[in-house]
């Protein structure tokens, strides 16, 4: 009899014990192992994120990817830079509380430090030499505000920023009419397209 091969003594072989630690996720797989996350879109995901900062948002009606936050001081009759810049976002929050009338809300997530702009839409609002002014409201939304603020948006001339100041303009614009007349409004015409983001 011929002897055997030493090759196929063991047909399922056993993995040798090892010394380091980071072996045994390997040889032992944790039975627990967390889901992997959910994937969101970018909606989704500037939503949550502003729902952190405005918890009261709904959802999001315009976006402008860069914007500067200025502020006027009528003695001397200059606007300055307030440090603000970022990511602007026009947001619809839930009702009034006590009124149930409808609010709207400017929000800059701050590039440059930790204070965020967030200016509720229930003032005037113009738009004037490529700036969009506020007027009329506080910039943490207490009381009735002075302050004048104008927001200054960044687009090009060719390509998928083209026209935004405009767009969002007109948003601010609207969203500021609508805003502390309750939620019957939708009649309104505007001529400008706005009316089908309610609809």
């Amino acid at each position: 009899m011929t002897p055997k091969n030493p090759r196929n003594r063991h047909s399922n072989p056993i993995p040798n014990p090892s010394d380091n630690d980071s072996d045994l996720p390997v040889l032992n797989p944790p039975l627990n192992t967390p889901a992997p996350p959910i994937s969101r879109t970018n909606p989704q995901l500037n939503l949550s994120v502003l729902r952190r900062h405005l918890p009261s948002t709904t959802h999001i009606l315009s976006i402008a990817p860069y914007a500067v936050i200025y502020t006027f001081h009528p003695p001397t009759s200059q606007w300055e830079k307030s440090g603000i810049e970022g990511t602007l976002f026009v947001c619809a929050q839930t009702p009034h509380p006590s009124a149930g009338s409808e609010r709207y809300s400017v929000v800059v997530l701050n590039r440059k430090g930790l204070n965020d702009f967030v200016c509720p839409l229930e003032g005037d609002v113009d738009f004037e030499a490529g700036y969009i002014i506020l007027r009329g409201g506080t910039e943490d939304g207490e009381g009735e505000g002075g302050r004048i603020w104008g927001i200054w948006i960044f687009e090009e001339e060719e390509g998928s920023t083209r026209g935004i100041r405009e767009v969002n303009a007109g948003i601010m614009v609207e969203c500021a009419a609508r805003a502390g007349k309750g939620s019957g409004v939708k009649e309104r015409d505007t001529g400008n397209g706005l009316d089908d983001l309610w609809s």
